[in-house]
């Protein structure tokens, strides 16, 4: 993404103006060609086309660029990539050439990539080939751009709207009150070094912490800031991803003690006596425990069919373990999709109907959406919830399970999914599908110490991307984040984390 220089200018207490200038922009020999005496602009955003588009087994990769000119006969490009049509990451674009004369375009991106195209004399298409190693033809995708502008240029590449003149203008209100049981009140309350406030705003809109698209805090049972980004706002479900086996904890809590069957070492097997044939070496010792805290043994391997929830537990209980139970931790899809069919077991339903029976429709939860496949519920993932609903999940759990005069949840049950049980490594512990981070952790964005001694407590939904339900008991805060940082390899999805520890809670303490 092309670089932003953003200028902050105070203004009072009340907000911030940034101002922004775009940089790497390439001269041209004219930013406009002739059509029919006519001057046709090549500004504006460009879509892969459906043909061109890279396919994996799992998604579409679909390349977004948008060009803009100025007065001066400039361009300026940026660009980023959907996945399934959804934002997953930036095209780190460097510069843009255009020759006139012959129509040809030439991007340079990441430190060594080209792409060269030609287009065509209307101004609709851009058709080239994008490439690493020009000599290396595997090396080569053809790649063509048609126009779009149905594209929300705003979910792609703004993040926040803009004011006069085109400068960012942040400023605090206090979030509305809907008929959603949540309570709010003004962050001033509580925070009261407003100009730190508005600096860690202004850091987050230029993106210090990856690409937010929500950001909502809860402090004293109160909702006390809720803000979207990127043209997101409290209307839109987003998917939360691995936060979803986090709810499917919560549920599973429920449902054992309706049941009668909180002993957590109760084998897994006991709960599907009509696959004993099936048993594997070490199977029958596999609990509960074992995999709610991922250390079960069982494959993640999911490469079998899901045509309904018999075959799934069948498939899932078949496989070679890969190690003894309780041996060690490793993340597992297919565990939180056992716990799922142990629900399904238990109240012949689904989890999704399930939820909606015993947690959504207590917590005013009534819009949601939640992925099946083949008729089949997504128990790892999937699961798509408002930010303000996601907040509610984690404002249950701080109050042990309890809403408006209902334990809704076992407070043994949130005692025990939120204690670390099983060190996940040096920066993490789990437990119950819920994570654990405390001051004993390291902290890998000051490797090699350790947490601060003033860092607080806190456990975690942790969902791919940067999708985070945090609870800070000690603090009566939950922070919630949704996010599309889908790179994790830049580590900007887990920013989230020292962005809680070392910016927010310091506002509070």
């Amino acid at each position: 993404m092309e670089k932003i220089v953003c200028v902050l200018i105070a203004i009072g207490f009340s907000g911030f103006l940034i101002s922004c200038n775009q940089t790497k922009n390439t001269k041209i020999d004219q930013t406009e060609l002739v059509n029919n005496d006519h001057y046709v602009s090549i500004d504006g955003l460009w879509r892969v086309t459906p043909e061109t588009a890279i396919k994996y087994p799992h998604g579409t990769l679909e390349p977004i660029i948008q060009i803009s000119g100025d007065a001066f006969g400039q361009l300026a490009i940026r660009g980023c990539f959907l996945w399934d049509g959804l934002f997953y990451d930036y095209w780190d674009l460097k510069n843009i050439q255009l020759t006139d004369s012959t129509h040809q375009i030439e991007l340079h991106y990441d430190d060594y990539g080209v792409y060269k195209g030609v287009v065509d004399q209307k101004r609709e298409m851009i058709q080239g080939i994008a490439y690493w190693n020009e000599k290396d033809t595997a090396d080569w995708n053809k790649i063509d751009f048609i126009r779009d502008e149905d594209l929300d240029i705003n979910k792609l590449f703004i993040p926040y709207p803009s004011g006069p003149h085109g400068s960012l203008i942040y400023t605090y209100h206090q979030p509305k009150r809907h008929n959603d049981q949540l309570q709010t009140d003004g962050i001033f309350e509580y925070v009261k070094d407003q100009t730190a406030f508005y600096g860690l705003m202004e850091r987050i809109i230029r993106q210090e912490f990856g690409r937010l698209e929500s950001l909502l805090i809860i402090k004293d049972q109160n909702l006390v800031l809720e803000e979207y980004f990127f043209g997101y706002d409290r209307t839109q479900l987003h998917c939360i991803n691995s936060c979803t086996k986090s709810i499917i904890s919560l549920l599973l809590g429920v449902s054992l003690e309706r049941n009668k069957r909180l002993d957590m070492d109760e084998p897994v097997f006991n709960f599907f006596p009509q696959y004993d044939s099936l048993i594997v070496s070490g199977g029958k010792e596999i609990t509960l425990e074992h995999v709610l805290t991922m250390t079960s043994g069982l494959t993640d391997e999911d490469d079998f069919e899901k045509n309904n929830q018999d075959d799934v537990v069948k498939q899932m209980l078949c496989q070679p373990l890969e190690s003894a139970p309780g041996e060690k931790f490793k993340y597992n899809n297919n565990g939180t999709n056992l716990l799922g069919s142990i629900i399904y077991t238990l109240e012949n339903k689904q989890a999704d109907e399930f939820a909606k029976e015993v947690l959504f429709n207590k917590l005013g939860i009534w819009e949601f959406y939640w992925e099946k496949e083949n008729g089949v519920l997504q128990c790892h993932n999937g699961l798509h919830m408002y930010p303000r609903d996601m907040a509610k999940i984690g404002l249950l759990v701080l109050n042990d399970g309890y809403w408006k005069g209902e334990q809704i949840i076992p407070k043994k049950w949130i005692d025990m999914s939120a204690k670390p049980s099983v060190p996940e490594s040096a920066f993490f512990d789990y437990g119950y599908q819920w994570w654990y981070r405390s001051k004993q952790n390291k902290s890998w964005w000051n490797d090699p110490v350790h947490g601060s001694i003033d860092e607080h407590d806190m456990f975690l939904a942790l969902g791919f991307g940067g999708q985070y339900i945090m609870v800070i008991k000690d603090m009566n805060m939950v922070i919630v984040t949704t996010s599309s940082d889908n790179n994790e390899s830049n580590g900007l999805a887990h920013a989230k984390v020292p962005m809680v520890i070392e910016e927010i809670i310091p506002l509070f303490d």
